[in-house]
């Protein structure tokens, strides 16, 4: 049953075309950001970043644009935590193929790793790094989505500047798994090594399951009052 709600979350919010803003801001950053022939360590660091607003911003989407009653509807029919569920569930989906289409296009543009061509680190291990440190900033856009918006703050005059707030300060403060992706890549771009982001990912999907967890149990005991 929660797999129809998805479905139908993913349709909704795709006959909606609100998620055409996100992507194209994303696509305009990517533009600015890298060019053609760029190398692929501080290529994936900028996509790391971008990646990050963007999937606030479609979650922000995903679970604001389906009307009350349909919501109410779909609460009925698996649980209002569920259905919100399916909402995080879609924005998570679609960041990851947005970062995806994004990783195939830096991965096909060139065939240098790093500003030098004797750098140490291989092909390979720079697409597994990039892949990862994208996922560590999807995880933790798609988590400060869900705590920036409804049921916890129903307000876009609130939810807006905070999920912004904390979206910076997620890529900016150092230590947080964000920011220690970004430079794990920069680094690498300077060295012959490279250490995978595996402690960063585990921490951040940690977090992501207790934010998704707490969001959504809210939201069941909101739709029950």
């Amino acid at each position: 049953m929660i797999s129809a709600v998805v479905r139908y979350q993913a349709a909704l919010l795709l006959l909606s075309y609100r998620w055409v803003p996100p992507v194209l801001l994303y696509a305009a950053v990517m533009g600015i950001g890298v060019a053609g022939g760029d190398p692929l360590l501080s290529s994936f660091a900028w996509a790391a970043a971008a990646i990050m607003p963007a999937a606030v911003w479609l979650t922000r989407v995903a679970v604001t644009v389906e009307p009350a009653a349909a919501r109410h509807t779909a609460s009925a029919a698996v649980g209002p935590g569920r259905a919100h569920l399916a909402g995080l569930l879609v924005a998570l989906t679609l960041t990851c193929l947005l970062a995806a289409i994004c990783t195939g296009a830096l991965a096909a543009g060139t065939d240098r790793v790093a500003d030098h061509a004797t750098h140490g680190v291989g092909r390979g291990e720079a697409l597994a790094a990039g892949a990862m440190a994208q996922f560590v900033t999807i995880l933790a856009g798609v988590a400060i989505g869900a705590l920036t918006n409804r049921p916890v703050l129903r307000r876009a005059a609130y939810a807006v500047p905070v999920a912004a707030l904390l979206t910076l300060a997620a890529l900016v403060t150092p230590g947080s798994p964000a920011a220690r992706v970004l430079k794990v890549l920069t680094d690498a771009a300077g060295h012959d090594r490279i250490d995978l982001p595996t402690t960063q990912l585990a921490v951040t999907a940690g977090v992501f399951v207790v934010a998704i967890a707490l969001v959504c149990r809210i939201a069941a005991r909101v739709e029950h009052d």
